[in-house]
């Protein structure tokens, strides 16, 4: 298992215990769970419960680790990785302009473990700021990061 992939189990699973101290979860818990770790989360209860149900492989109306964990790890990495980019992203945004300036992108990459040169850093912000204004908004991050 790469440090990523291990990172983002231990960041699931501490996910799940805030729901009910790593017990089996109801809908509601699973509920409050998203919407407080995504904030953006757009999705209705309705979309919640569905989700929910699909994740209850033995439908005793709780989900438990195993049944979250393989139901999480079933999906779209690029489609997981996204709130949590979109956490990062604000975290980063230091100004709250919705764009990172390269002070902010240093520190976005220092806070992810790489080490980049100037030049490759450069050349990131040159690939990644598709408008041109040598800012780098929400959206430009996530086609740069989907498209690696």
């Amino acid at each position: 298992m790469s440090q990523t992939t291990k990172s983002f189990e231990e960041k699931c699973k501490v996910f799940f215990d805030q729901a009910n101290g790593g017990n089996p979860i109801t809908v509601g818990q699973l509920a409050r769970v998203i919407r407080s770790a995504c904030p953006n989360f757009q999705g209705t209860d309705q979309e919640i419960a569905e989700m929910f149900f699909e994740v209850d492989a033995n439908n005793d109306k709780l989900v438990d680790w195993n049944e979250f964990s393989t139901a999480l790890f079933a999906k779209d990495p690029k489609e997981v990785t996204r709130a949590e980019l979109q956490t990062l992203f604000k975290s980063i945004d230091k100004d709250g302009s919705g764009k990172l300036d390269k002070t902010e992108i240093i520190n976005l990459v220092k806070e992810q473990g790489l080490s980049i040169t100037d030049e490759e850093l450069d050349d990131l912000i040159k690939e990644a700021d598709v408008n041109g204004d040598g800012l780098i908004d929400f959206e430009e991050l996530l086609r740069l990061w989907m498209s690696k």
